[in-house]
């Protein structure tokens, strides 16, 4: 396992450790990628939050890791007192995020997500302060993690997994000439703009971005990488969607609004990835019968091209699921 410690500073979340159970130099590339991953993910977990009794200690994932196949990431948020915050609004205390590198077939083993959440829980219940959380006590997590994998796996395997975390932690970067920008299209109906404007300001507190723009119906932020471009689904055109290498619908289908995500999609001349977060009724039957409603719609739009769908009911669900997407869509294929 590597994990990655970041916390709220002035101008957004900052990498303060970055841990294995090995002696490795890390090579800034690899610094920059959990670096830009945590960052999103900060980003997601923390957004629409007013109040620091909004706050949760919840862990996240597993989600896809966007640089390199065969590992999945965990997120963990805390909060902690931190004197050295000078936003008064923060009450000298701090939103802590604990990022998880993981290989994949580790989170497919059966109780592994609960063991983990276990050992997360009991390490963190006694932390009062951010400083508390430091090398040592995350190697500690580390240990408790190793010693689970032994206990569900042989001792090869645990060790082949390890080998496996460490060669891609230890491999050199291949230097590459100047990339143009991934483009990602978030894509919502009226309903969600306030949350859209949530989802920019958090992006903005948090992402590196290089720039930026903001009207009431379409955003962009720019980052070494990639252009995150939010836009209604009424603004979106056949030029816009030319570039967009992915495409990540918010649907609501309990009000039925999605006749316009099925006329963007089938006006497509390009094959992007699609990803669909879809809002679920509570009412479980309801929500089965509507679901299953749009999908039968959807499926002659999307034959062919790479997809991703996930449901949520509940604010903790839709961070989650938001994330996941956002992931799958900057995860190479």
């Amino acid at each position: 396992m590597l994990i990655c410690l970041f916390k709220l500073e002035d101008i957004g979340p900052a990498l303060v450790e970055l841990v294995v159970d090995q002696n490795v130099e890390f090579d800034e590339t690899i610094i920059e990628k959990f670096r830009f991953s945590g960052s999103i993910t900060y980003s997601l977990v923390f957004q629409g939050m007013i109040h620091l009794e909004d706050m949760s200690t919840e862990l996240y994932g597993p989600f896809p890791f966007a640089f390199s196949s065969g590992f999945v990431q965990y997120a963990f948020s805390f909060i902690a007192e931190d004197k050295t915050v000078k936003d008064k609004r923060m009450k000298k205390k701090t939103l802590g995020l604990v990022l998880m590198l993981v290989p994949e077939m580790v989170s497919k083993i059966d109780d592994f997500r609960e063991e983990l959440a276990k050992i997360l829980l009991y390490k963190f219940h006694k932390i009062n302060r951010i400083n508390q959380v430091n090398k040592e006590f995350l190697g500690d997590i580390i240990q408790s993690y190793n010693k689970v994998l032994t206990d569900i796996l042989s001792s090869k395997q645990a060790s082949l997994l390890s080998e496996q975390l460490m060669e891609f932690i230890e491999k050199k970067p291949v230097p590459s000439k100047k990339k143009k920008l991934i483009d990602i299209a978030i894509i919502y109906t009226k309903d969600y703009t306030s949350l859209i404007k949530n989802y920019y300001a958090s992006f903005l507190s948090s992402l590196p971005y290089q720039e930026t723009a903001y009207e009431e119906s379409q955003a962009v932020v720019k980052t070494k990488n990639y252009s995150f471009n939010f836009r209604r689904d009424d603004k979106v055109d056949e030029k816009f969607l030319s570039s967009q290498k992915a495409l990540i619908f918010i649907i609501d289908v309990g009000s039925r609004s999605y006749k316009t995500a099925y006329s963007i999609l089938s006006n497509l001349k390009s094959k992007p990835k699609i990803a669909l977060v879809v809002s679920l009724p509570e009412d479980i039957e309801k929500a089965s019968h509507q679901y299953a409603k749009f999908f039968t719609g959807l499926e002659g739009y999307i034959s062919g091209l790479p997809f991703f769908s996930s449901s949520f009911t509940s604010n903790y669900e839709f961070k989650s699921k938001m994330l996941e997407a956002v992931f799958w869509t900057i995860t190479p294929i």
